[in-house]
């Protein structure tokens, strides 16, 4: 909610690493103005959502979700803010919980995510989570930093591939149940 943004939560978006990542220009938004952002979302097709720790709520990123109802599928970007907590699992641990949310509640079919080629972080958090590399779009985005054309990966899991690795999983013992207000374990 527009009310939830806090400046620190503005303040990724200043962030030469995180707009590195979303290859957007690195200007600041201000508060107001990414508060008139966050308005934005319907939270039905277009979705934001905090990643916060447990059990204190301290807020570590942000996950965007666009959702196409007619043909159930949608797509994922993440952005972990917190420079303290990059590299610490956060944007993966985040991924298993919106892919059940993606499948399980929201009863999508497939899921894409598209990095674009530098990002390794992010290709690596996409292989980590079992999803499938479907392509590479040449040349299809222009870099804000040189202005030159970069590579986009494409990466997809469908509802049937999340079943079989899941089922895979909780044999193996390797499934955590998630648990909080609002959400069954």
């Amino acid at each position: 909610m527009p009310s939830e943004v806090t400046p620190e939560i503005a303040e990724w978006l200043t962030d030469p690493a995180v707009m590195e990542g979303l290859n957007a220009p690195q200007k600041a938004m201000g508060l107001d103005a990414f508060r008139a952002y966050v308005a934005s979302f319907d939270n039905l097709k277009r979705n934001l959502m905090a990643i916060l720790r447990r059990p204190d709520d301290m807020p570590l990123g942000l996950a965007v979700m666009e959702v196409d109802l007619r043909h159930r599928l949608g797509s994922l970007h993440l952005i972990i803010g917190d420079p303290d907590n990059r590299g610490r699992n956060m944007a993966f641990e985040a991924s298993v919980v919106l892919l059940r949310h993606f499948f399980r509640e929201r009863k999508l079919e497939k899921v894409t995510f598209q990095p674009l080629a530098r990002n390794q972080a992010a290709i690596a958090v996409c292989e980590r989570s079992g999803l499938r590399l479907e392509g590479t779009l040449r040349s299809h985005r222009i870099d804000g930093r040189t202005g030159k054309r970069i590579d986009q990966m494409l990466y997809a899991l469908t509802l049937e591939e999340y079943e079989e690795r899941t089922k895979m999983a909780e044999a193996a013992g390797l499934i955590r149940l998630f648990a909080g207000p609002g959400l069954p374990a």
